[in-house]
C-alpha cells in the first residue's frame, strides 16, 4: 500500500503536491490549534459565567431604595478620616516606641492623585528585633484605616538579633476631591 501512496505523489505535478502539502500542513496547525485553546477557551467561559452570577447575586443583595443615613458616632466618623501626614509620622512614631522599635528617620514622599484618591506617602526607617516590627505592623495596620503599607524592605541590622526595615506607607485622602 506504501508504494501505491508513494506512486501516487511521484505522479502528482508539483503544483498539486504542493497543495496537498500545504493543507496537510494546515489541517495539522487546526487540530494543535482547537487543542491547545480548548482548555483556556473553556476556562474563560467559565469565567464569564461565574462573573455574571456574582453580579446578579451582588444586585440582588443590594437594597433598592437606600435608608436614609443615620449620622455615625463622632469617635467612628473619626477613625475614617485620612490623618495628616505630620500627624501620622507622630502617631506612627509613638506605636515603634510602644513596640520596642526605634525609628532613625520618617520623611513626607510624594503626593499624587490615583483613580479618585489623593495619596500622600510617607517613608520611614526604623530597627528593632522581628517581633517588635511585626508587633508595630499590626498596630499601624489595625489603628489606621486610611493608611496602606506600599513597600516594605527588611533586613538584618550589624547588630546581631535587629533587623532595620524601610517602610513607605501612602494615606489614601478623598478630602477635598469631587
Amino acid at each position: 500500500m506504501k508504494r501505491g501512496i508513494h506512486a501516487a505523489l511521484a505522479a502528482l505535478p508539483a503544483r498539486q503536491l504542493n497543495l496537498v502539502a500545504i493543507g496537510v500542513v494546515l489541517v495539522a496547525l487546526t487540530l494543535a490549534w482547537s487543542v491547545g485553546l480548548r482548555g483556556p477557551l473553556a476556562a474563560y467561559r467559565q469565567q464569564g459565567k461565574t462573573l455574571a452570577a456574582l453580579e446578579a447575586s451582588a444586585r440582588a443583595a443590594a437594597p433598592v431604595a437606600a435608608p436614609p443615613a443615620t449620622p455615625a458616632p463622632a469617635a467612628s466618623a473619626r477613625a475614617l478620616e485620612a490623618p495628616a501626614p505630620l500627624a501620622l509620622i507622630a502617631a506612627v512614631s509613638r506605636n515603634a516606641a510602644r513596640a520596642g522599635v526605634t525609628v532613625s528617620s520618617a520623611a513626607q514622599g510624594a503626593q499624587h492623585e490615583v483613580a479618585g484618591l489623593r495619596v500622600h506617602t510617607l517613608d520611614i526607617s526604623a530597627s528593632g528585633s522581628y517581633g517588635a516590627i511585626l508587633a508595630w505592623l499590626a498596630d499601624i495596620e489595625t489603628n489606621q484605616p486610611a493608611v496602606g503599607i506600599v513597600q516594605l524592605a527588611l533586613a538584618p541590622d550589624d547588630a546581631g538579633d535587629k533587623r532595620r526595615i524601610d517602610l513607605q506607607l501612602a494615606i489614601y485622602d478623598t478630602e477635598g476631591m469631587p
